[in-house]
């Protein structure tokens, strides 16, 4: 069998995948620890995906359908990371405010809000 029929058999091309299912997966359990909120859990699955990551790295190139889930995973889960800074910057806001000393607003340099006592 050709190296090039090898490649396009459907148990290559699985077996090829599998490092890939297993980082979207990982991405996946990641998105659902970032709705609960719980610092530990979101910890733990971002560390479950960083070492699905860098296998699915040494595992050579991704099919690009699994790439462009991926990438919108990726997105999803900058999306809610930043709703979660955002709640939290509010709720210091809020107790700032209620320790009588309301805080400065400003921006960062990396252009999210950052409190200033």
């Amino acid at each position: 069998m050709s190296a090039a029929a090898l490649h396009d058999s459907p148990g290559f091309a699985d077996a090829a995948a599998a490092p890939f299912n297993t980082l979207l997966d990982a991405m996946r359990a990641e998105l659902a620890a970032l709705d609960t909120g719980d610092a530990t859990t979101i910890e733990l699955a971002t560390r479950a995906k960083l070492a699905a990551l860098v296998v699915a790295r040494d595992a050579g190139p991704a099919p690009r359908a699994r790439l462009a889930e991926a990438r919108d995973l990726n997105a999803l889960a900058s999306a809610r990371v930043n709703m979660l800074m955002a709640s939290v910057g509010r709720r210091l806001e809020t107790l700032a405010a209620a320790s009588g000393r309301p805080a400065n607003l400003i921006y960062g340099r990396n252009g999210h809000h950052e409190l200033r006592a």
